[in-house]
């Protein structure tokens, strides 16, 4: 097996001895021909052209070939003491290897320059900007053509002053109008499509912005954009009729439905909204009255709420028309203020939100009895804030609802429903209902009700997108595979049930289960999942601008996890089948290798699970992490069984207990375990990884399960004392595992990458004075020899 190399905390690398192998027709015809020496291709190098030397890569193949070759060590050395002193030196490297070789490193530094580590990343680009034109140009035209978003535009190019741009697009041969043209085209040419979701971070959209205007790449936002005020004159006519008759008032109303929603704003807010109370003038009374008298039944949810703002409008003029409609809807069909309810929600930014908030509110005014201001005073009375703006209500109700008990709350919030279901404020009410059923431990039952939220037609629909986040959450580490098949099989449900079914995959997978995840998931097709679902979560607003896909692609993207997650799990299960000690080591290394994660993951967290997940400090929201509803042990065992790392450590554990496991295995197992712990502590969030403590074969500190998870707030040194104890922890299991290579398998080829790796985890010299000591032909001897000088 070959080393893996870790890279603490991002930055902190270790270095390969890079070789460069050069790669070009004139150079290698094939990979048996022998390797020329520095000599030999610095003497070709110097009969090449600038466009020749670009087309010399590195081979990635090939490297590893050349790390010992002692033909390359002037050159491999060279460059890695650069790097080894860039890294971790104090001072920058004096006489760089590009200046010593000139254009012949260029392949070497193009090759760094596109790396993910940034001290090797950084060379590369000083390199090539050394070595100044034609190779800047020749390389941001390779970069251009490679679609890497490594390294990204910002850092070749910081965002700089305009006359600093300049002398950037000099030094790149920008100031060329053909080159220009030229990479532009290119660009365009070699850009992801716009529902990639690489779209934002690609490296040619950035330049493509640098240089033609961002609007220029992707279009006006629509806030940006010129308002369509086309057929606005024909409405200006109406208006100045001074008795307009029935079949000018539908033509008005024909108009009016077909202007844009700027025109439309314009005239409800700007022109009729506009006119003081009392003083309606004929055509827009007119016109008011033609909608209110339209039947409900057969509108369009869009006629729905102008009939409804026609209404609200003629009352405020004190029309008794308008009076008498909206007194029946405000005591007998609170649904009709949906409507107007919903625009208040999501639209109070703009003129016509925050108008339609003030007729809102003068209705309350206006009708304090009435059903609908009578629901609003006491949700605000169970949420302790006025329904209208939140301003905190009395002392004795705040006192009041902070001595209710958990069932008190649960009952308070049920009766309000029973009394107001068609409320605006049902959506809202029944999110509260949840969060008291919860409070009260009755798991399925909330997320009944979560999933009620997301999938069943209620209130204004503006507070459905809180349902989501509690959903996706309790499937992932809440709820048991028991819980979530009786909540397959119910009715109410069935909307939902491919997502279900998905996920109970997931869980069975994450358990070792490939069989059974195989099974459900054989003709699993996510694209039946409603849009209008997806669309609330993703789009809760509305659709702000025309290239909003992202409910599409959830569902093109989800799809096809699913069908890489089958085939990741064929290969599991194929391992599991053979049950030896290799296909078993193979197993907990796919868990803990790069892409190991998509064994087990649910892609509604959209790329950010380990930012979403509920952490300590919120937890009496969520109860997956409340320990005052669920045992500590069932927590951990819940967020374990999420993490790729922690069901590696876990199946790691289990091997490495067998008595007749083979040596090699052991070693390799072991080495591994100390990997996946350094990957871990490296990589992710402290909150998850916090989660996951202690994971399998780690001992927790006292000190640590003092700090309970159920505490309501916490100090900088809680937070602090929590991480001091985990790194201690994880070092003392790393330091276990060196010591038993060390004693059991001495000529071990893992020992002195851990003992390196351990110095940057613990900071204690130490480990890099034993390295030096016990593996002096070590490849990590020279940084070591470094890094301990800088000690001193």
């Amino acid at each position: 097996m070959q080393k893996r190399h870790l890279y603490i905390l991002s930055g902190l690398a270790t270095i390969f001895i890079c070789g460069a192998a050069l790669k070009a027709a004139e150079v290698f015809q094939s990979r048996t021909v022998k390797i020329p020496s520095p000599a030999e291709i610095s003497k070709q190098a110097d009969s090449f052209s600038p466009e020749e030397i670009s087309q010399l890569e590195i081979d990635d193949i090939l490297r590893d070939r050349l790390r010992f070759d002692p033909q390359w060590q002037e050159i491999a050395q060279a460059i890695r003491q650069d790097i080894i002193i860039k890294k971790w030196g104090k001072d920058g490297v004096a006489n760089p290897a590009w200046k010593r070789y000139g254009a012949k490193a260029y392949p070497l530094l193009s090759y760094y320059a596109r790396s993910r580590d940034e001290t090797r990343q950084k060379y590369g680009i000083e390199g090539i900007r050394s070595l100044g034109k034609p190779y800047t140009t020749i390389w941001l035209k390779g970069h251009i053509k490679r679609r890497l978003t490594s390294p990204s535009f910002y850092d070749v190019a910081p965002y700089i002053s305009e006359a600093q741009n300049k002398d950037w697009e000099k030094e790149f041969g920008l100031d060329d109008p053909k080159v220009r043209a030229e990479l532009i085209s290119l660009a365009k040419a070699n850009l992801e499509p716009r529902n990639s979701p690489q779209y934002y971070n690609q490296f040619n959209f950035d330049f493509l912005s640098r240089l033609l205007g961002y609007d220029a790449v992707y279009g006006k936002a629509p806030y940006q954009r010129d308002k369509n005020f086309a057929g606005l004159s024909e409405w200006l006519q109406f208006e100045q009729l001074p008795q307009p008759s029935d079949r000018q008032i539908q033509a008005a109303i024909a108009t009016f439905q077909k202007l844009s929603t700027e025109a439309q704003e314009y005239i409800l807010v700007e022109r009729l909204g506009a006119i003081k109370a009392g003083e309606i003038t004929p055509s827009a009374r007119s016109f008011f009255r033609s909608l209110a008298n339209q039947s409900i039944s057969n509108l369009t949810p869009s006629a729905a709420s102008d009939r409804l703002w026609a209404i609200a409008e003629l009352d405020r003029h004190g029309d008794i028309l308008g009076t008498e409609l909206l007194k029946n809807i405000l005591n007998n069909d609170l649904s009709q203020l949906h409507s107007l309810s919903r625009i208040v929600s999501y639209e109070n930014f703009t003129q016509k939100g925050d108008y339609a908030y003030y007729l809102l509110l003068g209705i309350a005014e206006k009708y304090p009895q009435s059903k609908f201001v009578q629901a609003c005073r006491e949700y605000g009375d169970l949420t302790g804030r006025s329904y209208f703006n939140a301003q905190p209500r009395s002392q004795d109700i705040l006192t009041r609802n902070e001595n209710r008990t958990d069932k008190e709350r649960l009952n308070a919030w049920q009766d309000w429903l029973k009394k107001y279901p068609d409320h605006s404020g049902a959506d809202d009410a029944n999110y509260f209902l949840a969060l008291a059923l919860q409070d009260n431990n009755d798991i399925m039952g909330a997320m009944r009700i979560w999933m009620k939220i997301m999938t069943q037609p209620m209130g204004d629909r503006d507070a459905i997108y809180l349902a989501f986040p509690h959903v996706r959450t309790l499937l992932d580490v809440g709820l048991s595979i028991e819980q979530m098949q009786t909540l397959l099989q119910e009715p109410e449900t069935q909307t939902l049930a491919p997502l279900l079914q998905y996920v109970i995959a997931i869980q069975y997978a994450r358990s070792q289960n490939y069989a059974r995840a195989l099974e459900l998931t054989k003709n699993l097709d996510l694209n039946i999942i409603p849009d209008r679902i997806l669309e609330d979560y993703y789009q809760p607003q509305g659709r702000w601008w025309q290239d909003d896909n992202r409910v599409v692609n959830f569902k093109k993207e989800a799809q096809s996890l699913l069908s890489e997650q089958k085939l990741r799990w064929q290969k599991l299960q194929q391992w599991q089948i053979e049950s030896t000690p290799e296909s078993r080591y193979q197993i907990a290394s796919d868990w803990a290798g790069i892409g190991g994660w998509k064994n087990g993951y649910f892609p509604i967290w959209d790329g950010f699970r380990a930012y979403h997940l509920p952490s300590d400090w919120n937890c009496r929201q969520w109860w997956v992490c409340d320990e005052s509803k669920r045992s500590s042990s069932e927590i951990l065992a819940k967020y374990q069984g999420g993490s790729q790392n922690a069901i590696a450590l876990s199946l790691y554990q289990q091997l490495i207990e067998e008595k007749s496991i083979p040596s090699e295995i052991r070693e390799k197992s072991l080495y591994m375990i100390a990997m996946t712990l350094l990957a871990q502590w490296e990589n992710h969030t402290f909150s998850e990884t916090q989660s996951i403590h202690p994971p399998a074969g780690v001992t927790a500190s006292g000190k640590y399960r003092q700090l309970s998870v159920s505490r309501g707030s916490y100090s900088y040194q809680d937070y602090e004392q929590r991480e001091k104890s985990m790194l201690t922890d994880y070092q003392r299991r790393i330091d276990t595992i060196i010591t038993e290579l060390q004693v059991k398998f001495p000529q071990s080829r893992y020992t002195d990458d851990l003992l390196f790796s351990s110095f940057f985890l613990s900071d204690q010299p130490r480990y890099l004075q034993r390295l030096v000591e016990r593996y002096p032909n070590s490849d990590r001897v020279n940084e070591a020899n470094f890094l301990l000088e800088l000690k001193k």
